[in-house]
């Protein structure tokens, strides 16, 4: 006897944690509002999707290829909300110094630069 009142517990709470009545509480499938602010490379919300084109990195290609690379990745992850729009903006600030040693032909410095900044933000 007990054995069917624990199945059939079982059974209640299995279908419960299958239901999509959350009891009043809803949950965002997606972030609301914008998650790119101030993009540094992402289109804009209304105007196509992040990530649609690589953005364009002057210098050397040594630094500039990394660079570009990053900077989309960040941009899709601002745009699918797994970045904060805050962390995505001090991320785009500190990639600037990058950008202009990239620019200024010191592949070697960029690249140091990018790896801190990676490593700063959990990026590897």
């Amino acid at each position: 006897m007990n054995r069917i009142v624990l199945i059939a517990l079982a059974a209640l709470s299995l279908g419960a944690c299958a239901s999509n009545d959350m009891g009043g509480f809803q949950t965002a499938s997606t972030p609301q509002g914008p998650s790119v602010i101030s993009g540094s490379g992402a289109t804009s919300m209304s105007g196509g999707s992040v990530g649609a084109s690589t953005p364009v990195i002057a210098g050397p290609a040594g630094c500039a290829g990394p660079i570009s690379d990053y900077q989309q990745l960040i941009d899709n992850d601002a745009e699918t909300g797994m970045l904060n729009p805050g962390v995505y903006n001090r991320v785009s600030s500190d990639l600037e110094s990058v950008k202009r040693s990239c620019a200024s032909g010191r592949e070697k410095e960029a690249l140091g630069q990018l790896a801190s900044v990676k490593a700063r933000y959990g990026y590897r």
